[in-house]
């Protein structure tokens, strides 16, 4: 039944893919403006970010930080700000540090109290707690291993590693390398689209995402399954 749900789900994304390709062959006149258009967007982004000084850089870190606690916002296009602004390095540099420093203040309400989650929230984290509990993975892998899940909030996952009784100093390491692959992939990915010259690259790169975001979506119990991997039963 799951096979069945999947090969239709993936027809059905094939088929608007195929709709998608075809209208941009026919139309590539109306994509290379749109894509242009974006680009130019991005240059007025950079202008105003730049003109802030460092006042910019402290709103970026201060408003990533805040919607790190609510993950129902996205702070992509804050992320994607700071990249276009100040170059890939020093942008994924602004960002792992942003997402370290709220980091670390979900370590110190986690281990206090979760007067800032919500029912639903203290559901997905009992959850995943008795998840990792029963799986044969230890729950370094698992964070790591987490991080890569596109539908895996970090707030969740930092919340978890926060009650799990680690030590401040690895969780402070794991909070700083686990998300680095994410923000490095998202960063350069957005970079090239909003800055290429070129209306083709930033085209194919843009579907590969498209593509990557539903064969996740598609294949997420499976992926679900990977990273928790339940212990195998012992035969008495």
């Amino acid at each position: 039944m799951k096979n069945k749900k999947e090969c239709l789900i993936l027809s059905i994304t094939l088929f608007f893919l195929i709709g998608i390709l075809a209208f941009s062959i026919f139309n590539w006149e109306i994509i290379s403006y749109l894509f242009k258009q974006v680009v130019s967007g991005a240059s007025i982004v950079k202008e105003y970010v730049l003109s802030l000084g460092v006042l910019g850089v402290i709103a970026i870190t201060l408003v990533i930080v805040m919607l790190f606690f609510f993950p129902i916002i996205s702070s992509l296009p804050l992320q994607l700000a700071s990249a276009v602004s100040y170059g890939l390095p020093l942008g994924i540099l602004h960002v792992s540090l942003s997402v370290f420093l709220a980091s670390q203040l979900a370590f110190l309400f986690t281990r206090s109290a979760f007067f800032l989650s919500s029912e639903k929230q203290r559901q997905k984290h009992l959850l995943m707690e008795e998840k990792i509990q029963t799986s044969k993975r230890s729950i370094y892998v698992f964070l790591f291993l987490a991080y890569l899940a596109p539908f895996v909030p970090f707030m969740l996952i930092h919340t978890v590693a926060a009650s799990s009784g680690m030590k401040w100093w690895k969780y402070a390491l794991i909070t700083l390398l686990g998300p680095l692959p994410d923000v490095v992939i998202t960063l350069w990915a957005g970079v090239k689209i909003t800055t290429s010259t070129s209306p083709l690259t930033s085209y194919i790169i843009l579907m590969v995402i498209i593509a990557c975001v539903v064969a996740s979506i598609v294949y997420k119990d499976r992926i679900v399954d990977f990273i928790f991997a339940p212990k195998e039963k012992k035969d008495d």
